[in-house]
């Protein structure tokens, strides 16, 4: 997306943000979920990136790991160890929660990482993991999955888990409002000089049509998918 958009997108109020890009908004009130107010348990960010959720954990001993090569924009100063997810640096059982929000297919082996997590977490302990289903490449050349809530059974069951659910993160609606909002992109922002002044009254309005206007009727259309086939993402919470 160009900065003109995310500008003009971070100036909106916040509850017409959470309208026109529900998703985000969907993973922060899951990560809350692991929150427990006044509790100083070990909460271990797997893939923290740059470290957003840091301050949900303020009352927690919150650490964020990553692997900080995903993306090259990022500022990944924040992050408390910089590492390989397959190789946590935790004994055996001594975690009450992970968190493992949008890493998953970034990583060559996944399976690998479920483990790992699965063995710093004790017993009775909590993943709470997010994961792309319908979702374009992104920090190539660090992108290799997408996932189905089939293969998150498999690859939870594999890793020890107990138990868990596996829920879709809005449905076709949320999705479509998503693939629409790339449109402008696709057609226009790689365009320089003359033509990109030309076109710009059409650039504007295909902004405001697909970035701002859809996405927004999409949000309120998602109520009625009751299947949720397209999805995003899938959420899941794990109990080892």
């Amino acid at each position: 997306m160009s900065g003109f958009y995310f500008q003009f997108y971070n100036r909106l109020p916040r509850a017409l943000r959470i309208r026109i890009n529900p998703l985000e908004e969907a993973i922060r009130k899951f990560v809350l979920g692991a929150a427990v107010k006044g509790s100083q348990a070990i909460i271990v960010d797997a893939g923290a990136g740059e470290v957003p959720f840091s301050g949900i954990f303020a009352d927690h001993h919150y650490v964020a790991v990553d692997f900080a090569r995903g993306d090259p924009s990022w500022d990944y100063s924040n992050l408390d160890v910089v590492g390989d997810l397959g190789n946590l640096p935790f004994q055996n059982d001594c975690v009450g929660t992970v968190i493992n929000t949008q890493v998953l297919e970034h990583v060559k082996k996944p399976d690998f990482v479920l483990k790992e997590i699965s063995r710093i977490l004790k017993p009775g302990g909590k993943l709470f993991l997010t994961v792309p289903q319908g979702w374009h490449e992104h920090q190539q050349p660090h992108d290799f999955f997408r996932f189905t809530r089939f293969s998150l059974d498999n690859l939870l069951e594999e890793a020890g888990f107990s138990h868990w659910e596996v829920k879709p993160m809005g449905g076709y609606f949320h999705y479509l409002g998503h693939r629409l909002s790339y449109l402008p992109k696709i057609l226009f922002w790689k365009r320089r000089g003359v033509s990109r002044v030309f076109l710009l009254p059409l650039e504007l309005c295909c902004l405001a049509l697909f970035c701002f206007g859809l996405p927004l009727l999409c949000y309120y259309l998602d109520a009625f998918d009751n299947n949720k086939e397209f999805t995003l993402c899938y959420r899941c919470r794990a109990t080892r």
